[in-house]
């Protein structure tokens, strides 16, 4: 039994990029194949969520609120 992966993609309309659908495929270039034939991108594959039920924590692979940062 072949495991599927998740593939993020994006697509370019209107003199600006947005997120497509999630190809859902056993390998990459599968995912490449189904995303030109409907005029998308595979920018890569999705490794993991990180779950919080609190909605509380943060992780280090996330972006800081924009209250958070620091500008120098």
């Amino acid at each position: 039994m072949e495991s599927m992966k998740i593939f993020l993609t994006e697509i370019k309309a209107y003199g600006t990029t947005f997120t497509g659908p999630n190809i859902v495929a056993s390998t990459y270039e599968q995912a490449e194949l189904a995303a030109a034939q409907n005029h998308l991108v595979v920018v890569g594959e999705l490794d993991s969520i990180y779950v919080d039920d609190k909605l509380e924590q943060e992780y280090l692979n996330t972006i800081p609120k924009e209250n958070d940062r620091t500008v120098h």
